[in-house]
């Protein structure tokens, strides 16, 4: 037990000190809001915006002005709420919030502690279903995906949410596995409930989980799951109906999707395309078919709950194809499957724990070891060449331009990281875009 536990806090530790390494955020407009928004929590239990000059210029797009002239993020509250324990030691003690870049900073510890945090329950269901793959698994999840390069850079929604379903998993598969109590199963729901808040469309694994246990007859269970989302979900639909009178869409509800791309665009561009494609990025998930065929054969492992959960990714994946923006806009890879890596790392697992060959484990290390190359090489190279290369292809083009096989974004940053070991000095950040 000692053992375990000092392995999780390396893993943890390992992964904060790489996510907050290069000392300096990566935001972008879909962060800016969530820090200031935890200060209003803290200081005048509210989340109204409008005490801040800093949030005047993203009214009308990422903030939104109520019927009563609040001033009200667009994005679920849950990363704001995250971030409060972060933000409180300040605000308690100071009535303004510190300059934007300060407030950046704050954001950026909050996400890289809820991922960091997200590996470390994700190592320890790894090593309860697949020991031998836990290392290389884990590795991938938290330093060769977009949890590593974005998530962690910045505060997005994708970070906490991926700390709630981990802790889903956690108590799904560790805690509840070990005593089966019901109470297990309010807690996993408490934790659905949560990664919604952050991101709603995650719901789609808190449904993944309750329909396979309804399928198995797990009724006790599936009870358990419903009277723990409902409070979390309860304070999200109230807060989307309060404060932009759409329960569902909530600061979403004047976003139009009529433009929507062919399903080919954008699930081709989503999964292969050589600057926004999850196989492309994180070279290692190619092994996903085999983890699932592994996953399929084996008698001692929670088959349906996980093999719901690769059709809870597989639903996220045609959801996001038909999204008008299925490249996510201003990021590095594709960062609206960070909240997946749950699943997908514990998918390689499967794979890994399946090859027998020496040879055959080395190659997967080897795709391990460059899914990490690819995404610490967009965490360490944030700076103008980003803003250069979205300005050409995101700003002043369609996502079609994302599938050239030249001039990608891999090779740019490969570009700016050439240019900085030969001395030149790296380009300073430009301010957030969309």
């Amino acid at each position: 037990m000692t053992r375990s536990r000092w392995a999780v806090a390396a893993v943890m530790g390992v992964c904060l000190l790489a996510y907050v390494g290069d000392a300096r955020p990566h935001p972008e407009v879909d962060c800016v809001a969530a820090p200031y928004t935890a200060w209003s929590l803290v200081r005048r239990g509210s989340f109204d915006l409008r005490p801040y000059e800093a949030m005047r210029s993203h009214v009308g797009t990422n903030v939104r002005e109520t019927a009563d002239e609040s001033w009200i993020s667009i994005r679920a509250p849950g990363a704001a709420l995250t971030a409060v324990p972060i933000i409180a030691p300040f605000a308690l003690f100071r009535a303004e919030p510190f300059k934007s870049g300060t407030m950046d900073l704050l954001g950026k510890l909050s996400a890289a502690l809820s991922v960091a945090g997200a590996a470390g329950l994700f190592f320890m269901v790894c090593r309860r279903l697949t020991p031998d793959a836990a290392w290389p698994a884990t590795i991938l999840f938290a330093l060769g995906s977009s949890l590593c390069s974005v998530a962690s850079q910045a505060l997005w929604m994708h970070g906490p949410a991926a700390f709630w379903l981990c802790m889903a998993l956690y108590i799904l598969i560790v805690k509840k596995g070990e005593s089966g109590a019901f109470l297990w199963s309010v807690a996993a729901g408490v934790a659905f409930g949560m990664a919604a808040l952050c991101r709603p469309n995650v719901a789609i694994y808190g449904a993944a989980t309750g329909l396979s246990y309804l399928l198995c007859r797990h009724w006790r269970a599936a009870g358990g799951l419903l009277l723990g989302v409902v409070p979390p979900m309860a304070l999200l639909l109230g807060l989307n109906y309060w404060y932009f009178g759409s329960t569902l869409l909530g600061g979403y509800s004047g976003v139009e999707n009529t433009e929507a791309p062919p399903l080919w665009e954008g699930l081709g561009g989503l999964l292969f395309s050589p600057s926004r494609g999850l196989f492309v990025y994180s070279p290692a998930l190619l092994l996903l078919p085999l983890g699932v065929a592994a996953l399929a054969r084996r008698s001692d492992a929670p088959r349906p709950l996980l093999l719901a959960w690769g059709a809870g990714f597989a639903v996220t994946a045609l959801l996001y194809a038909r999204w008008r923006e299925w490249h996510g806009g201003w990021s590095y890879g594709p960062r609206f499957f960070g909240e997946s890596m749950p699943i997908l790392a514990l998918l390689f697992a499967y794979a890994f724990d399946a090859l027998r060959a020496a040879w055959s484990r080395s190659l997967a290390r080897g795709l391990v070891a460059l899914s990490v190359a690819i995404h610490v090489l967009g965490l360490y190279t944030y700076g103008g060449e980003y803003a250069a290369w979205h300005d050409r292809h995101i700003d002043h083009g369609d996502g079609r331009g994302l599938f050239a096989v030249r001039d990608t974004q891999i090779e740019a940053h490969l570009t700016c990281a050439w240019r900085h070991l030969r001395g030149a000095r790296l380009p300073v950040p430009s301010p957030p875009h969309g």
